[in-house]
This record gives structure tokens, C-alpha cells and sequence, in this order.
């Protein structure tokens, strides 16, 4: 018994240190070195809680032999009568009287015996594996996502409280300025404008989760807020481009029904770009912008596999015969380098799809806006189905988000980049 309290306390003291461990991470993170130290402590752990298991069992089987085989308290079926029970049957077997008699272990013997007379029996390492007690990191470990405010983030928020946002735009600007001789009458200009109409869009999504999950797990809840916050921001960050405006979606940018979206497409560009290739696709790209919209593009936004093909563009030297790097990562041999093009902020992200470049005027408000009806909220209920009954909850978040895009013109699509 004096192995199995030195173990115990061994266990404790274990415990003792991997929770100063855990209590020691640095802004909410642990180093590497932390995080190794943690395993290799929850490793010798696990071996020293195996180690008490196996010397419990020891402990009670050597106390059941002594028992003249009387019935086990706690829970097992007697024997029946006339068949040896295992205990019996293990002192007669050659691997006990050799151990007993002469010291000799590691002899193994066939014990036979009625298993239908015996309960099963849970513990370490059996087929009703039942794992040794260890303390376990807190915390998830996440599913590894995009950003999801790549594209969000580009643009300028503002919020409503209608169902619907409407906008006057300017569609007739006659300018009759002219000079005028002395007397003379002015000539008469003409401003004519047009109400338009963005659809305020719901958003929604919900999880469901058992109420002993949320009772007993510290943070649950706020865990699963955020995600589900996330799942909502990745949504609507997808939108914004490729939404295709059928309702209940938003229109995106992208869609074919934006009709005043400039295009170039890049699969007949090299006719006209010598050997500037996607760099001056791009360009020409901006060029439309600012002689269509007369405004400055602020962002390119493009999958990151065609902004890998950006940044390791070659050129032929025909003189030489070699090539050099028409443009290094994205600037430079610098470690810190920013992605960036013509002077432009690239965002790369894989909400959009690969071949496809949206070159832009995204903040200001001058062109688009994202407009929210409300924030991400977030209710939680068991009215749904049978969850009353069975104990569990949904955990629901809603969202409604306009996206009136003013000038068309102001942004250019390049294909089969």
C-alpha cells in the first residue's frame, strides 16, 4: 500500500505543476517551449495514473485470493455453483505457484473459466477502454478559416433603421456653362436625379447544443457565439462579391447584373500589353476607373495562387538569352514586404475565385457601402423541434445587410487572369 500513496502523491504533485504551467501563458498564448513542456508533463502524468490503476488491481486481486473465495462486494455475480471462480482457478495455475513457491514471474498459464458468470469489468486498457484521468488544455483548437473581413474591411459601414435603403442617383447632368457676351442670356443646363432602391438582406444561421455542454463547460457559450459570428462575417464577405441578387441574396459585384462594371479580359490582353503581361492588365484596369468613374481605385482583390503568379512574373531578355524577375516579391528583397501594385493595396483572399481580379474604389463611400439594419445578433432557444424534450438549445445569429453600390464604373472585373 506504501507504493500506491507514494504514487498518489507523485499524481498530485504532478497535477500540482502542469497547472502552474497552464497559469503561466503570456497574453492569453503559450510559447512553444510551454506548450512542449505541458505534453511532456501530461505524458509522465498518464504513466504514473496507469501505474496507480494497475497497483489498485493488484492490491484487490491479492485480497480476493485471500478471501477463501467468498462472494466480491460491489457489484459482482457470484460464482455459480460447481464452477471454479476465476481466483481459484488462478491459484492452481502453473504462472501463481511458481511466483508463490519460487519466485519465478513472467510465466504465463491458461485460465479457464465461465465468463458468463462475471460482469464485465471497465478499466484502463480493456475493450470498455476507460482513458486514465489527465487535465486537458483549455480552450479549442480552431478550424483553420480565411479572414472574414478580407473584403468587409475594404469598404465604409453605415447603418439604417428601414427595411429597405434608398438613394437619389444622378442620372441626367447636362452642362450648358459657357461664355456669354455682354447682356447675353445664359444657357440653361439640366440636372435630373433617380430614386433607387438596396434590399436589406437577412443572414442567419443556428447550432445546436445540449444544456449540459453550456452548464458544464466553462465558456462554451461565448465560444460558440464567436463562431458562429465568424460563419455569418465569412458569409457576407462572400457576398460582397459574388452574391447573384436573387432574393434572398445580396448582389455582388461580380454578378452579371452589374452591367456597369468595367471588364478586361485578360485571355486577349497580350495582343495590346507587350510584355507587361498581368501587371499591365491590371493597370489597364485602373485606366478604366479613372476615365470611367473619375475616381482613384484604392484595392485590388484577387485569389492568392494569381497573386503568386504576379509576383514571380518573368520576362525574356533576348539580348542575353536569361531571364530576370519583372517584379520580386511584391517590391523588394525585403523581409517585410507589403502586397501591393501600381500603388495599390492587394488583398489576397480566397473568397474570390481564382482567375478572377476586382480592381476597385472600395472605401470612401464615394462608390459602395455596406449597410447595416442591425448588428450580428445573437438569440437562444428550446422551442425549436423536440429540443424542450430532449434537453437542448439553439443558439441562432441573424444579421440584415444592405449593399447599394453607386457607381458601377468604379470598379473593373479581369478574367481569365
Amino acid at each position: 500500500m506504501s507504493d500506491i500513496k507514494e504514487l498518489r502523491e507523485k499524481v498530485a504533485a504532478k497535477r500540482a505543476e502542469l497547472k502552474e504551467l497552464f497559469d503561466a501563458k503570456e497574453g492569453g498564448k503559450y510559447t512553444s517551449e510551454q506548450k512542449g513542456e505541458i505534453q511532456t508533463r501530461n505524458d509522465e502524468l498518464a504513466g504514473l495514473v496507469e501505474e496507480v490503476n494497475l497497483l489498485s488491481a493488484k492490491s484487490n486481486n491479492e485480497k480476493a485470493l485471500n478471501e477463501d473465495s467468498e462472494p466480491v462486494s460491489g457489484g459482482y455475480d457470484a460464482p455459480q455453483e460447481g464452477v471454479s471462480s476465476i481466483g481459484e482457478t488462478f491459484v492452481k495455475s502453473d504462472a501463481y505457484k511458481n511466483y508463490i513457491e519460487k519466485g519465478v514471474g513472467g510465466i504465463d498459464s491458461t485460465v479457464a473459466f465461465n465468463p458468463m458468470s462475471y460482469k464485465t469489468l471497465l478499466g484502463a486498457g480493456t475493450a470498455n477502454n476507460y482513458p486514465p484521468e489527465v487535465l486537458r488544455q483549455p480552450g479549442v483548437l480552431e478550424t483553420s478559416l480565411r479572414d472574414p473581413n478580407a473584403v468587409i474591411g475594404l469598404f465604409d459601414q453605415i447603418e439604417t433603421d428601414q427595411n429597405a435603403f434608398q438613394y437619389l442617383e444622378e442620372t441626367t447632368f447636362t452642362n450648358a456653362a459657357a461664355e456669354a457676351a455682354e447682356e447675353g442670356a445664359a444657357a440653361e443646363a439640366a440636372l435630373d436625379f433617380t430614386e433607387q432602391t438596396a434590399a436589406i438582406r437577412k443572414i442567419a444561421v443556428f447550432l445546436p447544443v445540449t444544456e449540459e455542454l453550456l452548464a458544464d463547460v466553462s465558456g462554451i457559450q461565448g465560444y460558440v457565439n464567436s463562431r458562429l459570428s465568424t460563419m455569418m462575417r465569412l458569409r457576407l464577405d462572400g457576398q460582397l462579391l459574388s452574391g447573384d441578387g436573387t432574393a434572398p441574396n445580396l448582389e455582388g459585384i461580380l454578378d452579371a447584373g452589374k452591367t456597369g462594371v468595367n471588364t478586361v479580359d485578360f485571355s486577349t490582353y497580350t495582343s495590346g500589353g507587350g510584355e507587361l503581361g498581368r501587371m499591365g492588365a491590371i493597370y489597364e484596369a485602373i485606366t478604366d476607373i479613372r476615365t470611367g468613374a473619375f475616381v482613384e481605385p484604392d484595392a485590388i482583390v484577387m485569389h492568392p495562387n494569381d497573386w503568386l503568379q504576379v509576383v514571380t512574373s518573368v520576362t525574356d531578355i533576348t539580348t542575353s538569352g536569361s531571364k530576370n524577375p519583372l517584379f520580386v516579391a511584391g517590391g523588394g528583397f525585403n523581409g517585410a514586404a507589403q502586397a501591393s501594385l501600381w500603388g495599390l493595396k492587394v488583398v489576397p483572399t480566397t473568397a474570390i475565385t481564382e482567375g478572377t481580379v476586382l480592381v476597385g474604389r472600395f472605401g470612401g463611400g464615394e462608390a459602395a457601402h455596406i449597410v447595416m439594419k442591425q448588428g450580428i445578433d445573437i438569440a437562444v432557444s428550446d422551442s425549436h423541434s423536440d429540443f424542450f424534450s430532449k434537453g437542448k438549445v439553439a443558439i441562432r445569429a441573424t444579421m440584415r445587410a444592405g449593399f447599394p453600390v453607386y457607381k458601377q464604373a468604379a470598379f473593373t472585373k479581369i478574367t481569365s487572369f
